[in-house]
């Protein structure tokens, strides 16, 4: 008895499987590229968003301006080349 409950329990199991198997048509999304990543994180450096500490997170207005005037005191080398116009390289 135990055994044919068993039998018809994993032929149930096994004929409705594929019903409930999801199958997607469209792509996995695919993430941001490294080149997608630096370009972001390089203007969140110019615009002064990046915060300093993890107590200022989010980066309030004023950690905001102090790194914006760092950032005009003194200018990265690949800031400055972002801001060549493409007749100069």
């Amino acid at each position: 008895m135990n055994l044919m409950r068993f039998a018809v329990a994993a032929a149930a199991a096994a004929l409705l499987s594929p019903a409930f198997a999801q199958t997607d048509a469209t792509p996995p999304a695919q993430g941001k590229t490294r080149a997608e990543v630096l370009a972001e994180l390089k203007q969140a450096y110019l615009e002064g968003d990046l915060p300093t500490t993890d107590a200022d997170y989010p980066p309030s207005d004023a950690t905001r301006a102090r790194n914006r005037e760092r950032l005009d005191a003194v200018r990265p080398a690949w800031a400055m080349q972002a801001q060549q116009p493409a007749s100069q390289q």
